[in-house]
């Protein structure tokens, strides 16, 4: 027999890259989407958008694959996931998440943990201009899409992100990820915005749901920010509004994410209970 090793076309959950330029400054993006290989329902398929895509991608990725073959039990259904990543090989494009995951602000950023210059920020509204009107409008129109059943995840800085998105946009997802959100970030504006988020609540369209995670490992402040932002939301009574948190033993500001993800992920069904 000859042993030689031969290319074959993958067994499940093709990966699917596309590139493209977004229209606010040409930016350019590499989007990652693994679609299901079976039946989509009627109403479509769940989709979770990954910020941070070459980071964090693959590993969402793989866990919806692996844990929708029994959603019976495990609580996770097939679903699409789309990376939202950058045209490189680096896994956290440091130049371009400063300048797409933060706001403007009038506020002086606080020293570089590094010693460094910050790199451009305030590109926020931009990028979720392209999430909204460009990207999701591809993906919707390429994929059985559920537009009902629409999640975003995002780490340390593109956790922050999806908590902006949750309090300016409530109605643009139904399930925030949030895992170690930076919110250390613009002298902690995020939890100065209690108030105005419950304002919006009597407009929302669907039931919304945040998970926010830490690990019991990372710096004190990010463990502290993150508790208080949850008592802050838990205090919200409304009937479409769910959160829910989750203090990871013994892990550090990376590691925490594979071990958070299976009940991030079980919280988007969840969130309908």
């Amino acid at each position: 027999m000859n042993h030689v090793f031969q290319e074959t076309e993958p067994l499940s959950n093709p990966i699917t890259y596309w590139h493209v330029q977004s229209k606010h400054k040409n930016l350019p993006y590499h989007i990652l989407v693994s679609v299901p290989k079976v039946e989509p329902p009627i109403a479509g398929f769940p989709v979770i958008y990954v910020l941070d895509g070459n980071a964090f991608f693959y590993t969402v990725k793989e866990q919806v694959r692996l844990q929708s073959t029994r959603p019976d039990r495990t609580k996770i259904p097939p679903s699409i996931v789309v990376g939202i990543g950058y045209p490189n090989d680096q896994d956290f494009e440091h130049k371009r998440r400063f300048y797409d995951f933060t706001f403007l602000t009038k506020e002086n950023l606080p020293p570089h943990p590094k010693g460094m210059d910050w790199p451009e920020t305030g590109g926020a509204e931009y990028f979720l201009s392209f999430i909204e009107n460009e990207l999701k409008t591809f993906i919707s129109q390429k994929y059985p899409v559920d537009q009902n059943q629409q999640s975003i995840f995002g780490h340390s800085l593109g956790g922050l992100l999806a908590l902006e998105i949750l309090y300016s946009r409530p109605n643009c997802f139904q399930t925030y990820l949030a895992s170690s959100p930076s919110i250390w970030w613009n002298d902690r504006n995020i939890l100065k915005r209690n108030s105005s988020f419950s304002a919006f609540l009597p407009s929302l369209n669907s039931k919304i749901g945040l998970f926010l995670s830490v690990g019991a490992l990372e710096r004190d402040h990010m463990i502290h920010d993150a508790k208080v932002l949850y008592d802050q939301l838990t205090s919200i009574t409304h009937p479409y509004f769910k959160v829910g948190f989750y203090n990871a033993g013994e892990e550090n500001h990376l590691s925490v994410v594979p071990t958070i993800l299976s009940r991030a992920l079980r919280f988007i069904e969840q969130k309908h209970k």
